[in-house]
């Protein structure tokens, strides 16, 4: 399989900080097709951007193992993750270098690079949403301005959808619920395709 080069000077952060208390096990070190579900996450996204930001939180110190030899994964602590996401994502936001940015969570592993690269040939917009069945799934491609917006905001209150709701946004339809399909219950882990 021929590797694709990346696109130059485009970010991905990815939230990988919480418990996973719903998953009754930590969704990122679950095996998924020879790997782990983190490892899937965050390949894909360097198939097709430059650099990914992985924040962490529960268990940090494992993730920061798995990614020590990857100089393109740059891997960043929230001090507050029991919180929630947004503080994570504030997190990733303050250390992206990229005019555009992604954002994906670390529990979809079937979200495929050729989602990430249909959203940057779509053109300008401030947030840019793949879209399955009139549903906005992820990954997200956001502008600087929406980042800076959002290190504006409280984290423990803040939420990134009411945030990107100020801004011009355009929707990029997908051809398959991968966008959709998060990994947070036995039951989401049970459905993912070997």
């Amino acid at each position: 399989m021929r590797e694709v080069e990346p696109v130059t000077g485009v970010e991905c952060i990815v939230p990988a900080a919480g418990r996973s208390a719903r998953m009754g096990d930590w969704k990122p070190l679950l095996p998924f097709r020879g790997a782990t579900i983190i490892e899937a996450v965050v390949g894909v996204a360097l198939e097709a951007c430059e650099r990914v930001i992985l924040v962490t939180g529960y268990r940090a110190e494992e993730l920061e193992r798995v990614f020590v030899g990857e100089p393109r994964v740059s891997v960043v602590r929230s001090p507050a993750w029991e919180t929630g996401m947004f503080c994570s994502q504030q997190q990733g936001i303050a250390r992206v270098r990229s005019d555009r940015f992604f954002i994906t969570p670390g529990d979809m592993p079937l979200v495929g690079a050729a989602v990430y690269r249909a959203l940057l040939a779509s053109g300008a917009a401030e947030a840019v949403f793949p879209v399955f069945r009139g549903m906005r799934g992820h990954p997200v491609l956001l502008s600087r301005d929406v980042g800076q917006a959002a290190l504006r905001e409280d984290p423990a209150t803040g939420r990134m959808q009411d945030i990107v709701r100020r801004f011009e946004c355009r929707e990029v339809q997908w051809t398959d619920d991968s966008i959709l399909r998060d990994t947070d219950t036995p039951d989401d882990y049970k459905e993912l395709p070997p």
